[in-house]
């Protein structure tokens, strides 16, 4: 008869891809419930395993899950996989199990675009997805994203926000009432209004909260980072060097106040010829990679200047919500390494194992 002992020692074949050993060792099994059968061969013995994985359609967990099934059913027991994150009981966001900022030092360098098809890419994987748009003064995620509807209001008080297409979204956009109005607020309201949108938004349950965050390094970053449980955060530049220069500033921003970077994405990296194929290097070549050696973080993707991803974005439609074309393709590669390294963060951090330097399983795409 199997028993507990022996599925733990079965499952030591299953290895993390990120952490570099296997999920028993690393302290990643919770639980294990083995129950016999009836004895006479009709009914099968089963056996529940509870794993630490906190990244929901993360490739790698998804294939760990699998050989965590084979192995069992090689006992001859059926398998149940329960994936389990540690509770985190002061969260001021219970619901929400990964907050992943999109960031940048420098504006124009198309990471609002990255945020939004990012999370289109999400939605359509199943995962529940929120989206905040943190440009307190520039916000226009709902613009390029197509969700018109308002936000409203609680029995309890907290702001409802709009949901469409998978993704529940909440910005300053809306509580203005002309989208010309201009936002004319000094750093404390900034503070204030930004940490209303985050504690006072039901956000429900969510498997991730993007957050699009203005340029730089100011008020609205540090809001966030001390208003909300960040997971570790994507850092989008472009490969010129000026653009560089801010970018480090926005790395180290992050690496100061111990949120972990996820990688980084170089947007714009060529110029996509639609008419012969084509790659122009219109702002130089290596500058994310750069970026990613310097700090020793990953490079998640190279996205090329492509006329269908602006055309998305100026029909209020991510070209991800597409889901075909060279454009999306990129993007949902970047949602697979992106998850991969919350969920190696996650991993990590029950195994008490330093990330510094792993790169994602998969590598940029390019």
């Amino acid at each position: 008869m199997v028993d507990e002992d022996q599925v733990r020692d079965r499952l030591r074949s299953v290895e993390d891809p990120a952490l570099g050993s296997d999920i028993v060792s690393l302290g990643l099994i919770d639980d294990i419930d083995v129950a016999v059968g009836d004895g006479d061969g009709d009914e099968k013995g089963t056996a529940a395993v509870s794993v630490s994985f906190g990244a929901p359609y993360a490739p790698d967990e998804m294939d760990m899950g699998d050989r965590i099934r084979e192995e069992i059913e090689d006992l001859g027991l059926e398998p149940t996989v329960s994936p389990e994150q540690p509770a985190t009981t002061d969260s001021p966001l219970p619901g929400v199990r990964n907050v992943v900022p999109i960031a940048s030092g420098k504006g124009g360098v198309g990471k609002t675009t990255v945020a939004t098809n990012l999370a289109t890419a999400l939605a359509r994987t199943g995962a529940r997805v929120g989206l905040l748009d943190a440009d307190i003064y520039g916000p226009n995620v709902p613009g390029m994203i197509g969700i018109e509807a308002q936000p409203g209001m609680s029995p309890e008080g907290d702001i409802v926000p709009p949901e469409a297409d998978g993704i529940t979204l909440m910005s300053m956009a809306f509580l203005t009432e002309e989208e010309t109005d201009p936002a004319m607020l000094r750093g404390p309201m900034i503070d204030k209004l930004l940490g209303q949108l985050i504690r006072e938004t039901d956000w429900g349950e969510l498997d991730y909260l993007l957050v699009d965050l203005p340029p730089g390094t100011g008020d609205e970053q540090l809001t966030l980072m001390q208003h909300a449980p960040v997971t570790g955060a994507v850092v989008v530049t472009t490969p010129e060097d000026i653009a560089l220069e801010d970018v480090r500033k926005g790395v180290r921003m992050f690496i100061d106040q111990n949120v972990p970077v996820l990688g980084v994405v170089e947007n714009m990296s060529a110029y996509r010829c639609p008419s012969c194929g084509d790659q122009h290097d219109l702002y130089g070549t290596g500058g994310g990679q750069r970026i990613a050696d310097e700090f020793d973080v990953p490079l998640l993707a190279e996205i090329p200047m492509d006329p269908a991803i602006r055309a998305g974005s100026d029909a209020d439609e991510p070209v991800t919500a597409l889901k075909e074309g060279p454009a999306a393709d990129r993007f949902i590669e970047l949602q697979d390494t992106v998850l991969n390294r919350v969920g190696a963060v996650n991993r990590g951090a029950v195994a008490d194992v330093d990330l510094e330097g792993v790169p994602p399983t998969d590598g940029p795409a390019e």
